[in-house]
């Protein structure tokens, strides 16, 4: 397992200046509110809405180059988890979409009780309406809940649409810097803050998740 994270932290160092470059130059990418992220520590949650296939990369390099906050694990759909074998490898963690909390969330947790630090998307899957409209999964709140750990609300905005997102779009709207980035770092909070409690029924869980997404909102 330590081969496997010292893999992906030389990966995701590697990666991180290149996609930073191009993303600067290409699609106006601007990060906001980085103090906020100070506030949690090493080990946390990022909770990020989702508008497109880039989110991933948008969110690691939205991160301050610090190797504190490397490597970061990612809980990624079963679909792409099996389609891209090098997935694992650069921080993915499989979702097991259809199995119980407990299960599905067990890596995670574990993960944060390591002293990492993972991303959720809490609507399960892309969303490109703004504002965020989608109702958020239960897996955010029951992670937060059972690993005590701050979360750090993160908000996307973009003009990325779905061709953008699977395929990169057309060559002359990236050239010409048409297509736009922003990501905004929300204030650290702690999930009983969204319902008063630390939720344990599955409705106090969907009500806390839906709390998460409108912190993510509200993020500026």
């Amino acid at each position: 397992m330590n081969i496997r994270r010292n893999l992906t932290k030389v990966l995701q160092i590697s990666f991180y200046w290149p996609f930073l470059f191009l993303f600067r130059i290409f699609l106006n990418f601007k990060v906001e509110r980085t103090d906020n992220l100070e506030k949690a520590g090493t080990s946390f949650i990022l909770a990020v809405n989702h508008v497109s296939y880039l989110d991933p990369i948008s969110v690691f390099i939205a991160l301050p180059f610090r190797l504190k906050y490397i490597p970061l694990f990612y809980m990624a759909s079963d679909f792409f988890y099996k389609l891209l074998f090098f997935y694992r490898f650069v921080g993915a963690i499989r979702a097991r979409k259809g199995k119980d909390l407990e299960l599905s969330s067990r890596p995670l947790i574990e993960k944060l009780d390591q002293g990492e630090r993972i991303v959720i998307f809490p609507e399960g899957g892309l969303n490109r309406d703004v504002p965020i409209t989608r109702r958020a999964r239960r897996g955010i709140s029951y992670v937060a809940a059972k690993s005590n750990k701050l979360i750090v609300p993160l908000k996307i905005e973009s003009n990325l649409d779905g061709t953008v997102s699977v395929l990169g779009g057309s060559v002359i709207d990236l050239l010409t810097g048409r297509h736009w980035i922003k990501i905004v770092f929300g204030k650290p909070f702690k999930i009983d803050e969204t319902i008063g409690k630390i939720p344990e029924s599955l409705s106090e869980l969907r009500k806390a998740s839906d709390g998460v997404l409108k912190r993510i909102k509200m993020a500026k």
